[in-house]
């Protein structure tokens, strides 16, 4: 792929990720995020939160 020209993306360890998200939906969502280190901070409603706790 000599052709192919793309920018750098920012290191994620200087970065700041923060997703929003809430509801029984977006659990397996939001769980892969957290797990895999693609956000480092995250705002939910109170249930959602219950949920990722149980959940982990």
């Amino acid at each position: 792929n000599d052709r192919v020209s793309s920018a750098s993306l920012p290191s994620r360890e200087k970065s700041l990720v923060i997703a929003l998200a809430m509801g029984e939906r977006k659990l397996p969502g939001i769980l892969a995020a957290v797990n895999r280190r693609l956000v480092n901070g995250l705002i939910t409603d109170e249930r959602t939160a219950a949920a990722l706790l149980a959940a982990s």
